[in-house]
């Protein structure tokens, strides 16, 4: 497979309107299968299998930071906004006193995929978020599904929490089941670029939540929040370091989304926005990453939409 330019993530400057028709849906996870020479599905532990075995030190090298597509453009939006709901709370790692510490998370990570529209390689980053199931992960929907694609997702998905210059300290974890919004599968609007991801356990059967911890998740809430973002940014140390910024959000003009100014470009897509961030490296998701434009990064503001599609998502298991 052939490598893509590295480009940074763009947004319009003016969005789509958040259509009433947005619902929840789902897709099984796929997998490109070079032993058959053929994309198909197959069972959690064949997927664990062959996307471990895809993703060699050379092809990781390869791939290249994911770049946000341009959304619609329409006219101005109401702020949307409702009295904060917290839908799950943080946890630790199974027989861990910490995630590690506040500037380096394992319940953070990088995400790396085959775009089935190219086939070429792409790097996201994402978190772990807990759940019932202890298996999900949260990221930009771009770095999960094919946006206005109507389900069409990512191949060989994979999670790796605690990505550091190469190193796995919690292991692997390859997709079972994507939910997203289709607003974002069918009508390609970036305020409803998200996804959850399902994922299989590691190749030592622990569950990427037991391994790594789970940041807490809330929507709603107000478009002015103390936020810490966390993420692998290629314009930073080639994305092979996690990175973090941290400010004061606010409204995205004329968009149902946060705003905040760290720079951060193409691989940081999915990073987690983190309220109440703590020392022991765990805070409450309130957004992800999803684009940047003239230094200017933007998340989408999880309102009773998203609460819908993480919990239609948060029990779901192989």
């Amino acid at each position: 497979m052939t490598l893509a330019a590295s480009m940074l993530i763009t947004v319009p400057a003016t969005a789509g309107t958040v259509a009433k028709t947005d619902s929840m849906t789902g897709s099984a996870a796929q997998v490109w299968d070079e032993s058959a020479g053929a994309q198909r599905t197959v069972s959690a532990e064949d997927a664990q299998r062959i996307v471990s075995d895809y993703w060699t030190p050379s092809r990781l090298a390869s791939a290249v930071p994911a770049a946000a597509p341009a959304g619609p453009a329409d006219k101005e939006l109401p702020a949307l906004t409702a009295k904060a709901v917290t839908a799950a709370d943080p946890a630790l790692p199974t027989g861990d006193k910490a995630t590690r510490d506040a500037w380096f998370s394992y319940t953070n990570g990088k995400i790396y995929y085959v775009d089935p529209r190219d086939s070429k390689r792409y790097m996201c980053s994402g978190s772990a978020v807990n759940s019932g199931s202890k298996r999900l992960v949260v990221t930009a929907g771009h770095c999960a599904v094919v946006g206005g694609g109507n389900g069409q997702v990512m191949l060989n998905w994979i999670f790796i929490p605690g990505y550091d210059h190469g190193s796995e300290p919690r292991g692997r974890f390859s997709a079972y089941w994507f939910h997203y919004s289709t607003g974002w599968s069918v009508s390609n609007n970036w305020q409803r670029d998200f996804a959850f991801v399902v994922t299989n356990t590691n190749g030592s059967g622990q569950k990427v939540v037991n391994a790594a911890g789970g940041h807490g998740f809330r929507v709603n809430g107000s478009y002015s929040r103390f936020v810490h973002i966390a993420g692998y940014p290629g314009d930073r140390d080639s994305g092979e370091v996690q990175w973090y910024c941290w400010g004061t959000t606010d409204r995205w003009p004329s968009a149902n989304a946060y705003r905040l100014g760290c720079n951060f470009g193409g691989g940081s897509s999915g990073g987690p926005w983190l309220e109440d961030y703590q020392s022991n490296g765990l805070g409450y998701v309130i957004s992800a990453m999803q684009g940047n434009l003239d230094g200017n990064n933007s998340g989408p503001y999880y309102d009773n939409h998203v609460l819908a599609v993480f919990n239609a998502a948060k029990d779901h298991a192989p």
